[in-house]
């Protein structure tokens, strides 16, 4: 019986050891780190193979949901990111530049293949 709980220990900080080596990807890291955490706890509390077993699969499913949940916030900090830095696509009137001949034309928000376009101003050219 020891020798299976040192097996599942060495294995335990394995997982953590090798996790620490690549960078991102904090779902493995938490559910690694986690499963080491909960085996330990597990063999502490238990002191056999299935409270270190039970252990270590609630501390793996308890780590990767919060290495998850840190993805998902380095995910929408980077898009945040990209998107201040982006300049909107769309024209807009502008009084010091000749425009040919035409008008801007205030265009209402609306549905274009499944994506919502918010409302603009577009140049319609008039045929000279």
């Amino acid at each position: 019986m020891k020798k299976g709980i040192l097996i599942v220990l060495l294995i335990a900080f394995g997982f953590v050891f090798f996790s620490c080596a690549s960078t991102g990807y904090n779902t493995q890291k938490g559910a690694a780190i986690g499963a080491a955490a909960g085996a330990l706890a597990g063999q502490i509390i238990g002191r056999n193979t299935a409270g270190t077993l039970i252990g270590l699969a609630g501390g793996a499913l308890a780590g990767a949901i919060i290495g998850n949940a840190a993805d998902q916030s380095e995910t929408h900090k980077r898009l945040d990111s990209m998107q201040s830095t982006q300049k909107p696509a769309y024209a807009s009137p502008d009084a010091a530049v000749e425009n040919p001949p035409g008008q801007w034309v205030q265009i209402p928000g609306q549905w274009v293949n499944g994506k919502w376009v918010p409302a603009h101003k577009a140049w319609v050219p008039v045929n000279p």
